[in-house]
């Protein structure tokens, strides 16, 4: 099987964050509710020394929410799913659905120019922090790092073409940087 372990062609889509019982199921949090098929998962990456490493599933059972429990076929025991917890998960950017409108992936709005309601530059996204419950976008203001929360009450619109993302940003939420 020929697997690319660049990670530029893979996304960040969960964390392992505790082991589930004495045979070495690891339970997941998934993050940003990408809405994947994982009946369609043989394989996934588990970063480690900033290396992505492919683990094949057993199965995938538990599906509760956002969580799930993951059989793992190297993983057999409580010692071995001990050293995968509080790691990120990576699967190749293929398994992602098309997202359109103001519904975007992190890796796509990389240094897109963000604009307030009124077509004023804020800056540019340097980077998108993504976290189970709270994703935020990084924004070089020139002077200085802001972090924008990602929620639907923030985001106005959003533009491939131009590489834009239009916010509405509460009132003196600037000012707080």
């Amino acid at each position: 099987m020929d697997i690319s372990t660049n990670k530029k062609d893979f996304f960040l889509f969960a964390f392992t964050y505790s082991k589930s019982n004495f045979k070495g199921e690891i339970k997941i949090k998934l993050i940003n509710n990408y809405r994947i098929d994982f009946k369609s998962i043989e394989t996934i990456f588990i970063e480690e020394d900033k290396i992505l490493i492919p683990y094949k599933l057993k199965k995938i059972k538990n599906k509760k929410k956002n969580n799930l429990t993951l059989l793992i076929e190297e993983i057999d025991c409580e010692s071995k799913a001990q050293q995968l917890i509080s790691k990120k998960c990576f699967l190749p950017k293929k398994f992602l659905p098309e997202r359109k409108g103001v519904d975007f992936y992190g890796f796509q709005v990389k240094d897109f120019v963000v604009i307030d309601k009124n077509n004023k530059k804020i800056g540019s996204i340097l980077e998108i922090i993504e976290k189970p419950f709270q994703s935020l976008m990084v924004v070089n203001t020139n002077s200085k790092e802001i972090l924008i929360p990602i929620h639907q009450d923030i985001i106005l619109s959003v533009c491939h073409e131009k590489k834009q993302i239009q916010v509405e940003l509460p009132k003196n939420f600037l000012n707080l940087f």
